[in-house]
């Protein structure tokens, strides 16, 4: 995966920026948020749903790069961090 400007990742070089995500204290990055992050538990859940109807499961692969007939459904199930 190539880098963010989310403070974990790149924006961590940003001065006054704090990397850590302000619920879980982790360094906030992309997988952080994506795939552990409770402040997009609701989201992920949706995204998760669409990748298991697909027989998918959520990781980062598939929700950047979803195969064949998925691509369509998880797309529209992934605005809130793409």
């Amino acid at each position: 995966m190539g880098t963010t400007q989310l403070p974990g990742g790149a924006g961590k070089n940003v001065l006054g920026i704090d990397p850590a995500c302000p619920r879980c204290q982790e360094p906030l990055t992309a997988p952080h948020m994506l795939l552990h992050c409770q402040n997009h538990k609701a989201q992920r859940d949706h995204l998760e749903a669409a990748l298991h109807f697909h027989g998918l499961v959520l990781n980062l692969s598939n929700v950047f790069d979803p195969k064949g007939a998925a691509r369509g459904p998880v797309f529209s199930a992934r605005p809130f961090c793409i």
